[in-house]
């Protein structure tokens, strides 16, 4: 009988551990969450107070939503150890932006202290998942030559009422060289901030502006796998590659650096964004200033710069397309660069560029007006075209897409338009 009583306070002090061992430290006190039933948009401000926030504590999300596919079996999305964007923090309080990027959510808010962490509640957030169409944005900067107001707007694609996204301020009245990294649902763009080209990105899902801590920017450039890279100026003739990850991480190339020719002075690269042709070069393209452009191409395998032959021309934009070629009875589409060439008359060509000879190719479609910015829309083998921003005679622009598939023009809806820039982003 007292073996069996041992037997039992053992197993009550055995219980007593693990319940200790389960329970969460205290790290703050008097806690106030958002009321009960709110529910946050991706990106509002949600503050929460408490007692005792330390100026060293960290605080993370852990995100949940339910899967569609399986409601009986009630399994559950997540993600874990997601970083907050915080706005204040405080001994009393702390303030974050609602979190983005996932479907409608229940967000857990955690806080770390050495290790420690304290769960200090829950919030509700609405959907911010990217829409699962690629949409079109327009850029009125301080290069627009308009007196609308700057601003980036979403275009409608089958009717002619764009909406506003955000109106630029004062200091980013000049947001170009706009790009997009597919699925980040994120612009960025090259501010001039004190004199300083740096780069920054809007965020589409929780509509706040990122300064991803990259300087003396000349321009970006869309690469084939979808990612970012940044032309860095490092010395009065020689520029540097630098990654632009939409996770606000970066990556510096040492061994991707580049002496630029006397007559390519790196402040006539920044007209335009670049386009990565191929798995080993960089379209870039050079203003000269006198109505003629160069192509500029940054190899990427042997480290070289090739400058063509200097082009008679009011614009040069590099742009991506997708091409096919048959092999053994089959066709594979693999993305390539050209240029958009706006001759002296105004007549705008489309031309390949090709790597091989490092020259650019017959044109392959023309358009009477001259173009500004061209972006391409690329969702299947089906639906691949090149949407173009074309200057017009009375004032005003239009946009028109060219049809790769059925090698034809087609006109977006509307006219009129402030653009200097558009740009696809999802």
């Amino acid at each position: 009988m007292k073996k069996i009583y041992l037997f039992l306070l053992f197993g009550l002090l055995l219980a007593a551990c693990v319940k200790d061992d389960d329970k969460q430290p205290i790290l703050v006190t008097d806690i106030v969450m958002p009321a009960a039933g709110t529910v946050f948009n991706p990106g509002d401000k949600v503050t929460i107070k408490a007692q005792g926030f330390q100026t060293d504590d960290d605080v993370m999300f852990e995100i949940y939503w339910p899967l569609p596919d399986e409601p009986a079996l009630n399994y559950q999305g997540y993600a874990r150890g997601v970083l907050p964007v915080m706005l204040e923090q405080t001994a009393t309080s702390i303030t974050f932006l609602a979190p983005g990027h996932y479907p409608a959510s229940t967000t857990k808010i955690l806080l770390r202290r050495a290790g420690d962490i304290m769960t200090l509640g829950e919030i509700a957030v609405s959907n911010g998942q990217a829409p699962e169409e690629f949409q079109l944005y327009g850029i009125t900067n301080s290069h627009s030559d308009t007196g609308y107001k700057n601003c980036i707007q979403h275009i409608d694609l089958a009717q002619a009422n764009p909406t506003d996204i955000v109106e630029l301020a004062e200091d980013q009245k000049d947001f170009s060289c706009v790009v997009n990294t597919p699925e980040s649902q994120r612009l960025c763009g090259i501010q001039t901030k004190d004199g300083i080209r740096k780069v920054y990105c809007y965020d589409l899902s929780m509509r706040y502006w990122q300064n991803m801590r990259l300087q003396n920017i000349l321009t970006l450039c869309s690469n084939i796998d979808n990612s970012i890279t940044a032309v860095e100026q490092i010395s009065p003739n020689e520029v540097m590659l630098v990654s632009v990850a939409t996770s606000y991480t970066r990556d510096y190339f040492p061994d991707y650096r580049y002496e630029l020719p006397a007559n390519i002075k790196p402040e006539a690269l920044t007209r335009y964004p670049g386009v990565q042709s191929s798995a080993s070069q960089l379209l870039l393209s050079a203003d000269n200033g006198n109505n003629s452009f160069t192509p500029v191409v940054l190899d990427l395998q042997s480290r070289k710069v090739h400058v063509g032959e200097q082009i008679q021309a009011t614009a040069l934009i590099p742009f991506q397309t997708i091409t096919d070629k048959k092999d053994n009875g089959t066709t594979e589409y693999v993305r390539t660069g050209g240029y958009a060439i706006v001759k002296t008359d105004g007549q705008t060509e489309l031309r390949l560029w090709d790597q091989a000879t490092m020259t650019l190719k017959e044109p392959f479609a023309t358009f009477p007006n001259p173009a500004r910015s061209i972006t391409m829309l690329a969702e299947d083998t089906e639906t691949l075209r090149l949407y173009v921003l074309f200057d017009t005679n009375r004032g005003g622009r239009l946009i028109y897409a060219y049809d790769l598939v059925s090698k034809a023009w087609q006109s977006v809806p509307g006219i009129g338009y402030p653009y200097s820039e558009i740009v696809m982003a999802r």
